[in-house]
């Protein structure tokens, strides 16, 4: 027995008030409290990404409100998941995690109010955190219709240039900017994809752009094509992956969707390979008419979302094909 057969068996999805539970491995969960009000909750917790203490809480923060963004909600308030070492660690390192992670809830508009912390060997720290959202408002990985356009509003290449900055392989400035993009919230992308009358929303984070994609089409019963020549990615990621830089979890992003994904075209290795790499911190994918999505990016971009850009659409499911579709061009 698998997590999946023990959530199953575990989980209240048959309650009404449960607008989203565990069936569609969707990023949040979400109860309706009353006819105007739901709340949604998540939890996350991730391992270092940098040295610099302060960033990382930035980031471990960003990422876990994320999940709040991609159901279209708000952050209203947050506990910090912390595992700490005993030794080892300088208590000032510790205190610029959690400063990192305050700062940037503030930032969302929402308020840490306590949190657990935990003895471990390695440090790891995220956010439990609680959102609200219209019920008629949910952005859910099972809306995806035939007709849309998707769009993605980060680039794509975070685990590789982590890897590369640990071994000096890549210049402070070239990962100051990766970090920005990490610590950048996905506030904007959430308010902007509402306005735009988004049908349905993931966070790209540890399954990849692949990962992801395989949910929202199984949850929507659709197929996507993606436009590779379309997909943001920083440009040193390809160098990285051609190097050898991967990660533990790059082979069980490809093994995933296997059965499910097609490359169409002359791909190499690299530009495969980004498919899979996990992100941290990732943007969102959207499934938005297609009437709207180009001026949804046009939006993103005038407020800052520079990396936003419409990289695939959405098509009917068909028996036969391959669920997710990557195309060299469009």
């Amino acid at each position: 027995m698998d997590l999946a057969d023990l959530l199953d068996e575990l989980a209240d999805v048959t309650d009404p008030s449960v607008l989203v539970g565990i069936e569609t491995s969707d990023d949040a969960g979400v109860i309706a409290l009353n006819d105007d009000l739901a709340l949604v909750q998540t939890a996350d917790v991730i391992t270092p990404v940098t040295d610099d203490a302060y960033a990382f809480g930035q980031v471990a923060a960003a990422n876990s409100l994320s999940d709040v963004y991609a159901m279209g909600g708000k952050p209203v308030g947050a506990l910090n998941l912390a595992f700490f070492p005993d030794q080892g660690v300088p208590v000032e390192a510790l205190k610029g995690i959690l400063r990192g992670a305050h700062d940037k809830v503030r930032e969302a508009g929402a308020l840490i109010v306590g949190g657990h912390t935990v003895r471990d060997d390695e440090v790891k720290f995220g956010l439990a955190v609680t959102g609200t959202c219209h019920p008629d408002q949910v952005l859910r990985n099972s809306g995806a219709r035939p007709g849309d356009l998707l769009v993605l509003t980060k680039p794509l290449g975070t685990a590789v240039l982590i890897g590369g900055h640990k071994r000096g392989w890549i210049e402070d400035a070239v990962f100051d900017e990766v970090l920005r993009w990490m610590m950048a919230l996905n506030d904007i992308a959430c308010e902007e994809a509402l306005a735009y009358g988004a049908h349905g929303a993931t966070d790209v984070t540890g399954f990849g752009l692949a990962g992801h994609s395989r949910e929202m089409v199984v949850a929507s019963n659709v197929r996507f094509r993606f436009w590779f020549n379309r997909i943001p990615h920083y440009p040193e990621a390809l160098e990285m992956i051609a190097r050898g830089l991967s990660t533990v979890v790059t082979p069980q992003n490809r093994e995933s969707v296997k059965d499910l994904l097609e490359f169409v075209g002359d791909f190499d290795e690299p530009r495969q390979t980004l498919m899979f790499d996990p992100q941290t911190s990732g943007g969102l994918l959207v499934s938005l008419p297609a009437d709207e999505a180009h001026a949804y990016v046009e939006a993103l971009r005038t407020r800052g979302v520079d990396w936003s850009a419409v990289v695939g659409e959405v098509l009917p499911a068909s028996p036969g094909s391959a669920a997710i579709e990557v195309r060299e061009h469009d």
